[in-house]
This record gives C-alpha cells, sequence and structure tokens, in this order.
C-alpha cells in the first residue's frame, strides 16, 4: 500500500565520522600573526590571571642561549588545569586568557620546543609537559589522548608557573628588553599602578607609564550605552604634541591593553596631534589573539560613534587644535644646528607643522626673538628689533617657501638673517621691500615656466616626495629604528596614479634579519606583512581594516636613503605588481613612468640596467612600451 502522503521516507544511514584536529594544529597556530611581544603577553596574560593577592612575572630574554621564559608566582597547576590548559579551546573562567588558544599558539609562534613547569599552591608535586614540534610530528605513536606530563616531588618549592621557549624562530635582539619594559608599561599599566602586579624583563622593572599631559585639560570619560553598559576612562592635552603618531587612545580590554596611540573616534591629522586618553572597552569582542578589536562588531561600532560625540571628548579636542600644533618642533628652525631638521623630520610633515602652527618665542647664541605668522602671498617676512632681540612675522602663504624641499630650512634662514638685520644695517627696511621685491619675481617667472626652476612648486604638481599619511611614521623611524629602510613603491609615487583607490600597498624595504623588528614597528600604525607571498597580500588585503597596508620586504641589496630615488621606486612597484599580487597598479606602471620620464625624474634606461642586474624580467614590457614611443625632447 502506497503513502498517501507521498513517497515513502528512506531510513539514513548515520557514520561516526573521526574529526579529530590533524597534529600539525598546533604549529599552523603559532603562525597566525604574533608578534614577539604579543606572544610574550599571551604568556603574561596567563600569569596575571593566576595571581593568588599579588604576583611577581618574570620575562627572560637569554640572547646567548636563545631561550625565553616567563615565570609567575601565581597559584600554579594541579595535573587536571594542566591538561586543561594544553587542550586547545578549553579555558576557565573569564580572565584575560579567555579562549584558551592563546598560550599553545603563543608558546608555538616564538619557538619549536616549549615546556610548562607547575606546581599549585599548597602541593609539593610538580608536573611538566614537554613540547618539541618535530618529535610531536614524526612521532605517529603519540597523540592528543596520550600526550605525556611527567610527575615528581617538589618538597619546599615555591607554587607557581614557568614557560620555557628553546628551538626559538622569533627574532631576538638586545634592544628588545628596553622595548618590551617600556611596552609593557603601557599595556599593563592599570595592574601595575597598585603595585600588587610586578612585571620584570631581564634586569628592568616595568613602570606604569603615565603621559605628561597639559594641566587642567584632563577629563573624565563615562559613557553610557545600550544594554547597561558603558565607555570609561580620561582624555587629556599631552604637554607636547607628537609628530611621530604617539597621540589618540589607549584602549584595554579587561585591564589589558588591546591598542596603543589608537586614533579611535578621530581622525589622523596634525591639528589632533595633541590628544592622549585611556579607554576601557571590556564589552567590546577582541579577536582571539587579542591584538585588535572586531570593528566590524555592532559593540565597537556603536562605542566609536558614541565617543567621538561625547562632549567631553570634543571640548578636549577644541582645546587641543585651539593651541600651537608642532611649535616646539617648528621653532627649532631658529635653534642653533638646523641643518639637522631634514634628518629629523620629512617634508610633508614640516609643511604640516608649517600650516598650522602659532606663534613661539626662540633664543640663538644669547639672541632673542618673538615669531608670529599672518597668511597672504607678499613678501615672506618683517624684523622689528634691536641689538638685543627682534619681533619677526612670518608669512607663511609666500610662495618662496615652495622653493625648499623643506620649508623649515627657510624658517632657519629667516632666523639668520633677522638676527644679521636687527643688529645691523640702519635701512632694514628698505632691503628687505627689495628682497621680497625679488623674491616675488623670481617665483613667477619659475611658474611661468621660465629658465629659473625650483625644487617644489605646488602648482606643479605632483611633487615626487613621501605619500603624507606615511610621514609620522618615517619620523619615527629616523628618531628610533637602528637599522636601515627605505620607502619605495607607492609610498612616493602614490602622487602619479591616475586613479583613486580604496587601499594602497606600501612597501618598505630593510636588511636581513631587520624585517621582524620594522615589522613591529610599523603594527602600531598600519596592518603590515613581512615579506608576504602573492596569495597571502592577496588574502590580507581582503581583510584590512584600514586600507592601507604595508609590505616589509627584507633585501640584501645596499639600502641608502630613507625614500627611494624615483626610478627605483618605479621599478620596486613594478615587481610588487608583477611577481607579489599587487596587480591593481598593473595598468599605472606605464603612465607612472612616462610621467617620471617627462619630468626629468628617472631615466628608463636606467631602470632598465637595474633590473638586469636584479634579474626581474618582468618590467621589461613597461620599458619596452616606452622605447617604442617618441621620447620627450
Amino acid at each position: 500500500m502506497k503513502n498517501a502522503g507521498g513517497p515513502a521516507r528512506q531510513q539514513l544511514k548515520l557514520h561516526e565520522a573521526d574529526i579529530t584536529p590533524d597534529k600539525s594544529l598546533i604549529s599552523k597556530l603559532g603562525r597566525t600573526g604574533y608578534r614577539t611581544e604579543q606572544a610574550i603577553a599571551e604568556l603574561v596574560d596567563n600569569s596575571i590571571d593566576a595571581r593568588v593577592r599579588s604576583a611577581r612575572i618574570r620575562v627572560r630574554l637569554d640572547f646567548a642561549e636563545k631561550k625565553i621564559t616567563v615565570s609567575d608566582d601565581g597559584r600554579g597547576m594541579g595535573y587536571d588545569d594542566l591538561v586543561g590548559a594544553l587542550t586547545i579551546a578549553r579555558h576557565s573562567g573569564g580572565g584575560l586568557g579567555r579562549f584558551g588558544i592563546g598560550m599553545k599558539s603563543a608558546c608555538s609562534s616564538l619557538g619549536a620546543a616549549f615546556s610548562v613547569t607547575t606546581t599549585a599552591a599548597g602541593s609539593e608535586k610538580e608536573f611538566v609537559a614537554r613540547y618539541d614540534e618535530d618529535e610531536w610530528l614524526r612521532d605517529s605513536s603519540s597523540g592528543w589522548r596520550n600526550f605525556a606530563i611527567s610527575e615528581g616531588g617538589a618538597p619546599g618549592r615555591a607554587h607557581g608557573t614557568t614557560v620555557e621557549i628553546t628551538k626559538v624562530r622569533a627574532p631576538m635582539y638586545p634592544n628588545q628588553v628596553s622595548a618590551f619594559a617600556r611596552r609593557f608599561g603601557v599595556r599593563y599599566g592599570p595592574h601595575l599602578k597598585g603595585g600588587r602586579i610586578r612585571i620584570r624583563v631581564n634586569s628592568r622593572e616595568c613602570a606604569p607609564a603615565e603621559p605628561a599631559v597639559r594641566e587642567g585639560t584632563r577629563r573624565d570619560v563615562s559613557i553610557k550605552l545600550g544594554g547597561g553598559r558603558k565607555i570609561t576612562g580620561w582624555v587629556a592635552v599631552l604637554q607636547e604634541r607628537s609628530v611621530k603618531g604617539d597621540y589618540g587612545m589607549h584602549l584595554y580590554w579587561r585591564g589589558r591593553l588591546i591598542r596603543a596611540f589608537d586614533k579611535f573616534g578621530i581622525r589622523r591629522h596634525p591639528a589632533v596631534s595633541g590628544i592622549i586618553g585611556s579607554l576601557s572597552l571590556d564589552h567590546v569582542p577582541v579577536n582571539f589573539h587579542k591584538t585588535g578589536f572586531i570593528e566590524e562588531s555592532p559593540e565597537y561600532v556603536e562605542a566609536a560613534e558614541r565617543f567621538k560625540k561625547d562632549e567631553s571628548v570634543l571640548a578636549v579636542l577644541r582645546a587641543c587644535a585651539g593651541g600651537a600644533p608642532g611649535s616646539r618642533d617648528v621653532s627649532a628652525a631658529f635653534g642653533p644646528d638646523p641643518g639637522r631638521l631634514g634628518a629629523r623630520m620629512s617634508a610633508p610633515l614640516a609643511r604640516a607643522l608649517l600650516a598650522g602652527a602659532a606663534g613661539f618665542s626662540a633664543s640663538r647664541d644669547g639672541f632673542k626673538m618673538r615669531v608670529g605668522f599672518e597668511d597672504g602671498p607678499d613678501g615672506i617676512y618683517r624684523v622689528r628689533g634691536s641689538p638685543g632681540g627682534a619681533a619677526i612675522t612670518v608669512s607663511r602663504d609666500s610662495r618662496a617657501f615652495a622653493a625648499f624641499r623643506n620649508p623649515l630650512f627657510l624658517l632657519g634662514w629667516i632666523g639668520i638673517e633677522a638676527a644679521l638685520l636687527a643688529s645691523g644695517p640702519a635701512d632694514a627696511e628698505s632691503f628687505l621691500a627689495e628682497r621680497n621685491k625679488r623674491w616675488a619675481e623670481f617665483m613667477r617667472a619659475s611658474l611661468r615656466g621660465g629658465e629659473q626652476s625650483v625644487h617644489r612648486v605646488p602648482e606643479r604638481t605632483p611633487d615626487y616626495s613621501l605619500a603624507g599619511e606615511l610621514a609620522g611614521l618615517h619620523d619615527r623611524l629616523v628618531a628610533g629604528f637602528d637599522r636601515k629602510f627605505q620607502f619605495t613603491g607607492i609610498c612616493t609615487l602614490s602622487p602619479f596614479l591616475r586613479k583613486g583607490y580604496r587601499q594602497a600597498v606600501y612597501t618598505v624595504r630593510t636588511a636581513r634579519g631587520a624585517g621582524q623588528a620594522l615589522l613591529e614597528e610599523i603594527e602600531e600604525e598600519f596592518d603590515a606583512l613581512l615579506n608576504p607571498k602573492p596569495d597571502q597580500l592577496v588574502t590580507v588585503l581582503g581583510l584590512a581594516k584600514t586600507g592601507r597596508l604595508v609590505v616589509v620586504r627584507e633585501d640584501s641589496a645596499r639600502i641608502g636613503a630613507t625614500w627611494a630615488p624615483p626610478g627605483r621606486a618605479w621599478l620596486d612597484l613594478c615587481r610588487e605588481a608583477v611577481k607579489n599580487g599587487a596587480t591593481m597598479y598593473l595598468e599605472e606602471l606605464g603612465g607612472i613612468l612616462e610621467d617620471l620620464a617627462d619630468r626629468g625624474l628617472a631615466d628608463p634606461d636606467r631602470i632598465r640596467a637595474l633590473a638586469k642586474r636584479a634579474g626581474f624580467a618582468g618590467a621589461e614590457p613597461y620599458l619596452g612600451a616606452w622605447r617604442a614611443a617618441p621620447r620627450p625632447r
């Protein structure tokens, strides 16, 4: 008899499938984007979670033995606790180590072997778990269900846990000690302030970071959100603005720093480069590495929107923007050694500072100067003075500034000349009038395309210079990175692009062995990758939060200036597009080369020779097309 309701339902056969993870999972977790500092911080997180009432945590970087150790005097672990700590994705409680992935992936990212030695409070048993990647992958008899843990007596041993990483593959270099001590002071500042948590890196004690803020500008933040949640913290104005990007919000999650100097709710701009603050976003989800918030989450979006509209935040932003942008850095042009400005500050950043600078006082060899600014293209400056000092008014819109790559060099020259005029000739005013007139004639001739030429004229765009959003990073690296580096490709060629791009791939070259250290510096501000393969580059471009990706490439070639010459920059862009997956720039290569050649900035024949020496044939189709076209006269 047939089923009136339709065909009879077939009996499904069920199978039991073994979905035990592949044994390579631990090593793969260790290759998912940790920086050295972040990986060690994962282990410090566990030590903070394990504190009894207070905690002493010791990080030891052994450069001779190539070994990294993190130890604590916390409550330690018994056998079951240790098994749980080793089990991937298992966790207990809601502390910093909530995901159950951090310890295993952090250890694996630091080295190919690690051990965990622990004794629980009140116990005389010591348990030791050892993992060696080579042995683990080679031994088919050892698996997830029979992982070996040794037990021994520990009479009189203090409770706590020690994690030791060997076969280290993370880069180790001596200045990491001071760098980690300083960064942990920021990262764990809320824990360190009370004194109940102490962290030592080798012999360096970590102190809670306290930024110097302008008196009377600090305001507490308490912003109510939906569901009874809220943002708490404070904002203030720095005593000295940061020209290197060290401004913005320190964003914490459960007492742990997730992002330092984050431009949360503000835009990156010199006008607000004095804002600083600290915020707790305990309800906002973080990624499992705890290196960033999930910015697409409703919690993050709501927090950012409400923060930037909060009246306390707006008041601090107004105070910040109404100050004297970069006055100390601009006044350096009037100091005793203005020639060092080029080594300290890039031209785009100098121009931004000049555009927003207010008046300031300066002194050179006992000669006191009060410097003010006015807008208007006529003349360069006016001076009123006496043998002991002078009042100088600079016309910062003067086209004379276009003749200098870095406008602060012109300010330095003005300082020297003003001192001479104030103490010298009686007809200073007539001299200035004649000199200003001749400067104006010179600039007008240059702008008409006459025989005179200047290095940088705003009307003759695009100009070959570093992309403005990289200026702060460039200056920070000049000041604090002790290995050679070079910004290249789109870093300097972005003004020559015909299209506007939602994303940009910036390339920075450095010496072999220095890439990881450079990456750690860059990742504070940008999404960054070290020596990515084409498939990695394509994947990260699809996930990048900022739309600006910095690729660090280690290079055996000699590195000269911190910016690449135009020809070298074009060749590196060609290689990035042809070989390394940044294919969106392919159709731009010919137009950029033509523009560079027309302006006399690059010689295609020299680029061809450079490509030949580098063994890169991918540039030839674009160089060949240029050769076939009529050359500009």
